[in-house]
């Protein structure tokens, strides 16, 4: 652009070198600018892993215009007398030939091309520190995350086994092959999900519907459970593993620590369209008062707490008693698979 801008504003009559000696000129010329920005470059890549302090910094850019700013004027006067067809004289002839404002201008170059390199530098490590310190988070966050998930595995192997264990207590050996033949397959789908961060609502409900079997099968109750799933390809709405069992386990620890229940625990679950979207709610009722279950102080803390880091004030959870009836409501945003 400057070579365009010097060609196009020659006089006309004066004789002038075509564009393309321009532009040779030009680039001839401000080689010395361009070595100086690769020397800066380099210069502060390396000076990025040490973060040199302000005195080295100032005595740096020093011994840039003492250095460059000579050799600049002198490579401009040897250009100019190659160019023009004057004889070649000594770099000190060559440098007296530059006028004061060609020093200034030059010494005000090489300082914006510094300032330059210092900002771009400065930025790249304020940069690298934050992507570090994300990636420090993100990485404290996965880990907190798999150790508040972990929490509910041996509460919900401990809970199982009690139930088994009362079977043998009774004599009762076959229902205690079964339970825990229906046992394994839970473990095996509880480790397949603590190796993952996401789980289908379709996996997790089915989970959940083998839990109950288990439950009906060491405390002798069928029907411990009403099912109120809103009819759609549940496969596709992800879920974190293990998120929704808490809720269950709460009823049914309440609920079967005073016998098995009048009537059912009701678990719906249900798409609400609320624009954009929508999330997924989980609601489960159980009759109150029949006594605290023991996931309440922990495992529901567990997933309250894994909602805040997963979903922030997008996910919410709640507990309220309604006459009878208790009810935990949970609502977390829609997600798929594929996304």
């Amino acid at each position: 652009m400057g070579a365009l801008a010097s060609h196009s504003d020659a006089p006309p009559a004066a004789a002038h070198a075509s564009l393309a000696m321009t532009l040779l000129r030009f680039v001839l010329l401000h080689l010395p600018l361009s070595a100086l920005s690769l020397v800066l470059a380099l210069g502060f890549d390396r000076a990025e892993q040490s973060r040199p302090r302000l005195a080295r910094l100032l005595l740096a850019y020093l011994a840039t215009l003492l250095v460059f700013v000579p050799l600049l004027c002198a490579w401009q006067s040897a250009m100019d007398s190659v160019f023009n067809g004057k004889p070649l004289v000594t770099p000190i002839a060559l440098i007296e030939r530059q006028s004061a404002l060609n020093w200034w201008f030059n010494a005000l170059m090489l300082s914006i091309a510094y300032a330059a390199h210092l900002a771009y530098s400065t930025w790249r490590h304020a940069h690298a520190q934050t992507l570090a310190w994300q990636a420090a988070q993100q990485g404290n966050l996965a880990l907190r995350l798999r150790l508040l998930q972990g929490q509910l595995e041996p509460y919900f192997l401990s809970s199982a086994l009690a139930g088994i264990g009362k079977l043998n207590r009774t004599a009762q050996r076959e229902q205690a092959t079964r339970a825990l033949a229906r046992l394994s397959d839970l473990l095996r789908y509880a480790l397949r999900a603590s190796q993952s961060d996401w789980q289908s609502v379709a996996d997790e409900v089915r989970f959940m519907r083998d839990y109950v079997d288990m439950q009906g099968i060491c405390h002798g109750g069928d029907g411990l459970v009403e099912w109120r799933i809103e009819p759609c390809d549940w496969a596709d709405y992800r879920c974190p593993p293990l998120l929704l069992f808490p809720m269950l386990e709460q009823a049914l620890g309440a609920c079967l620590a005073g016998g098995t229940p009048a009537f059912p625990i009701v678990v719906g679950i249900v798409r609400e369209r609320c624009g954009g979207p929508g999330r997924v709610r989980v609601e489960v009722a159980y009759p109150h008062g029949g006594g605290a279950g023991g996931g309440e102080g922990g495992a529901l803390a567990v997933m309250a707490e894994r909602l805040a880091m997963l979903y922030g004030a997008a996910a919410t959870l709640s507990a309220t008693v309604d006459g009878a009836l208790v009810r935990l409501r949970l609502a977390y945003p829609v997600s798929h698979h594929d996304e």
